[in-house]
């Protein structure tokens, strides 16, 4: 059991030291530090609130509904042209599928399944995705 923590926990260092995880947590940094970046994520929390308070409302407006529907996606779409936030949802993104692909090499090793195989039976036939090599996860950070 213990040696099962310590190699979690050496995982873990490993994952917050790769390059991935040092490029979402700077871009994190940066937009929270930026003014531009600050507002326009504040806005579109502000709108998509709006949406959920008539969501939520007994007497639903659905014109208001569709007005506030179309100030959060105006709110959204210029939050996701704010280039700092548009690097940080890319490295977002690169986290994450480095999570997956640590997660299908775990399962991999534990069950010898991953789940990307398909119903159709046959164990070995792959859609795609980590079957545990680097070659397949697209390569190792």
């Amino acid at each position: 059991m213990n040696n099962v923590m310590h190699k979690a926990q050496e995982l873990a260092e490993a994952i917050v030291e790769s390059s991935v995880y040092q490029r979402m947590h700077a871009a994190e940094l940066q937009v929270n530090k930026d003014e531009a970046s600050v507002k326009a994520v504040s806005d579109f929390v502000e709108k998509r609130q709006a949406v959920e308070s008539i969501l939520a409302s007994n007497n639903m407006d659905h014109s208001a509904l569709a007005e506030a529907g179309k100030a959060m996606e105006a709110a959204e779409k210029a939050m996701n042209e704010v280039p700092l936030i548009m690097e940080m949802q890319e490295a977002r993104r690169e986290f994450t599928q480095m999570m997956e692909n640590v997660n299908r090499i775990l399962r991999l090793v534990i069950t010898g399944e991953t789940e990307d195989e398909c119903d159709c039976g046959d164990h070995h036939h792959h859609h795609g995705g980590c079957t545990g090599s680097c070659s397949t996860c697209g390569g190792c950070h």
